[in-house]
């Protein structure tokens, strides 16, 4: 009879650690699936993060190219003006002229300010966005997982531990008498 209870015994921890190691892989594949999806989202935030400030980039150099060119063109224009009136000679001629220049160059160094300003912005935000994904992966990599060879699995309807050596493993129960099974020895 004690044979029989042994040899039933073992079966049902054979039952019991092939169970546990079906619904542990059940559970890792779960969360290598969720890593990927998390990293599959990230890359592609990060794409689209990167595309959107490429655009606004290259709109910010587009107005800042117009901008310069009608101030080139009002620069043109000025200086037909100052060698007309240097013909004319006199302090009267340069002075219009020296003021039209420092005008430009004010309206330039403005003009280039806030496209800095802008480009500054747009970098700030997407090193922002980056940043927050990557602690998004960290925690997604620092979820807990079983040891090696040791799964959950669904048996005869009933959920179980797979992969724990019974004469190995400490077991011991918590305050309130529910039973456990340590599953790394972390004791020495």
């Amino acid at each position: 009879m004690s044979e029989r209870l042994a040899e039933r015994k073992a079966q049902q921890l054979g039952a019991l650690e092939q169970s546990t190691q079906e619904l542990l892989n059940e559970h890792e594949s779960a969360l290598q699936q969720l890593l990927n999806d998390a990293r599959r989202t990230t890359e592609n935030a990060i794409r689209e993060q990167s595309h959107q400030l490429d655009t606004a980039l290259n709109n910010a150099a587009v107005q800042q190219r117009q901008q310069l060119e009608a101030i080139e063109q009002r620069l043109s224009i000025a200086a037909t003006q100052a060698e007309r009136l240097s013909r004319v000679g006199g302090l009267r001629s340069w002075t219009r002229p020296l003021a039209i220049t420092a005008a430009v160059m004010i309206a330039v160094g403005g003009v280039t300010a806030g496209g800095l300003l802008l480009t500054d912005r747009l970098i700030n935000s997407r090193l922002e966005r980056l940043a927050m994904l990557q602690e998004e992966i960290q925690r997604a990599e620092q979820v807990p997982r079983l040891p090696q060879g040791v799964e959950i699995r669904g048996i005869q309807g009933g959920t179980y531990l797979v992969g724990i050596d019974p004469r190995a493993a400490w077991t011991g129960s918590l305050q309130n008498g529910t039973p456990v099974i340590e599953l790394t020895n972390t004791r020495d």
